[in-house]
């Protein structure tokens, strides 16, 4: 039969056996939970620089509304030449056909008269 001291160093190995198996369950279990953390860290930092260069980029957001807006005002521009060109269209066509149109900008932009007709012609 085992002696008193016997049971008892038996009785404090078994204890300090399950100990370091805590112990050890312990240590994985924080490693694990460290490595998530690391993991969700660099995750964040990743996805921090993707977002402030999708934003800030050469071909980022804030450059797409600056060209958005650009874009918007040439259109504005073409739009109004396009109202432009088409009045001119009209008056070259009005000037072609209409008698009195080419009697006009003959008499102001030549300076011509009909034949019984003075011309004044003023220094500008």
């Amino acid at each position: 039969m085992p002696t008193e001291k016997e049971t008892e160093r038996q009785d404090t190995a078994r204890k300090s056996a399950r100990g370091q198996r805590k112990s050890l369950r312990g240590q994985i279990v924080s490693e694990r939970k460290r490595r998530v953390r690391i993991t969700l860290i660099m995750f964040a930092i990743v996805l921090t620089i993707i977002g402030l260069n999708l934003i800030f980029d050469e071909a980022g957001f804030i450059k797409y509304v600056n060209l958005k807006k650009e874009e918007k005002l040439h259109e504005q521009s073409i739009a109004k030449i396009e109202k432009e060109i088409a009045a001119l269209k009209e008056e070259i066509v009005e000037i072609k056909t209409d008698p009195f149109q080419i009697e006009k900008q003959a008499r102001e932009g030549l300076g011509l008269a009909k034949p019984d007709e003075y011309v004044f012609m003023y220094a500008k």
